[in-house]
């Protein structure tokens, strides 16, 4: 992996995820140089991305004042991935919302701007509204949809930036949504996430099925890295789902949590205060008890769809031993685990270091699962 912060992995994995939603480099690292080489200070860490994110803002606006609209929507979305960047790892107060009430308020100028036709919808459930994005196949017919769910610390304002129109590419429509425990639901309303998140998405296939532009027979879902557990648990027990994808696999989250508190693991990609924070819990030993329940033992056997497992070999993340375990214990018929080595890369954490070759096979074995594409 691109290590930008050589003794800082989660900042590294951090610079790298935002590289994958379309960062670019340069900007990166002209606010960043100044805190490479300093002792780690998350309020810095945030200060940088902001001031990254505001510069992509003035030009943006400079662009619209000469008409160029679709620069400005490329840069509006940037600074959304920036603000978003810097939040992620900056707790909860004043300096995280301001954070991410600037990244909401770009991404929106971003798609009003854009010419793809992007809705925002909001979806009813026991957990109250789900805001999502709906981006169009492009077809005149009804098109199949995969639904796209976020991890542990992402947004749908992240996933729209890593996924763009790959889905249109291939004549599907594509749903990023924020789910409880991720998002506007934990950051705008306080709403945790759950285990069974089969609830959340009969709620979603619900409202897909009163879209007229859809065909409720083909849909799909996607999640990655926490997301890896969300989808397959909700795939096992909603069997509209017609097609899943762990970007990133997951066996049992809880006992991987358990292990980085024990060893106080460096390598993960976020602060150890989201695990409370995303479990609507006070302590940190509240929460690691109530991961326990986010477990996909004894419930993949359940799923029968077509299963696809992404990994890396290298991931610091989540142990390939639990991505084979997964795969093995899936009752799919159809399923496959697709280990990216180092050699190859995408070998990291969702396959962060290099994560074009991953993102392509997860389209493209949707197009084949949903019938959009044919083999050759």
């Amino acid at each position: 992996m691109f290590s930008y912060f050589p003794d800082n992995y989660m900042w590294s994995s951090a610079v790298n995820l935002a590289l994958m939603a379309g960062g670019q480099i340069g900007q990166i690292d002209r606010w960043l140089a100044p805190v490479r080489d300093t002792k780690a200070d998350s309020e810095a860490w945030t200060r940088a991305w902001d001031s990254m994110a505001e510069e992509q803002e003035r030009q943006a606006v400079q662009d619209l004042e000469k008409g160029y609209r679709l620069s400005a929507s490329v840069r509006f979305l940037r600074a959304s991935t920036y603000h978003l960047t810097g939040e992620r790892q900056t707790p909860p107060g004043p300096a995280k919302m301001h954070s991410y009430t600037s990244a909401l308020s770009a991404f929106e100028k971003s798609i009003a701007l854009n010419s793809a036709n992007v809705e925002r919808v909001e979806v009813n459930s026991p957990d109250g509204i789900l805001p999502g994005y709906l981006i169009p196949s492009g077809r005149d017919s009804p098109s199949p949809v995969v639904v796209f769910y976020n991890g542990f610390d992402v947004t749908k304002e992240i996933l729209y930036a890593i996924i763009g129109d790959e889905f249109a590419k291939r004549n599907i429509a594509c749903l990023v949504i924020d789910t409880p425990g991720t998002g506007e639901p934990l950051r705008l309303r306080n709403v945790p996430s759950r285990p069974d998140y089969e609830v959340p998405t009969s709620a979603i296939v619900d409202y897909l099925e009163t879209r007229p532009g859809i065909d409720s027979s083909r849909i799909g879902l996607l999640g990655i890295s926490l997301g890896g557990y969300y989808s397959p648990r909700s795939a096992a027990f909603e069997p509209r789902i017609k097609a899943c994808v762990a970007w990133g696999a997951m066996w049992d989250y809880g006992a991987t949590w358990q292990k980085r508190w024990d060893t106080s693991s460096k390598m993960t990609s976020v602060p150890f205060w989201q695990l409370p924070w995303v479990m609507g819990t006070k302590t940190m030993e509240e929460a690691l008890t109530r991961a326990k329940a986010f477990s996909l033992v004894g419930i993949l056997q359940h799923l029968k769809q077509p299963l696809l497992i992404i990994h890396g070999e290298h991931d610091s993340a989540v142990s390939v031993e639990d991505a084979k375990t997964a795969y093995d214990n899936a009752g799919s018929l159809d399923k496959q685990l697709r280990l990216f080595s180092v050699e190859e890369g995408g070998s990291e954490h969702v396959g962060v270091d290099d994560p074009d070759p991953g993102r392509q096979l997860i389209v493209d074995w949707f197009g084949l699962r949903l019938g959009t594409t044919k083999t050759i």
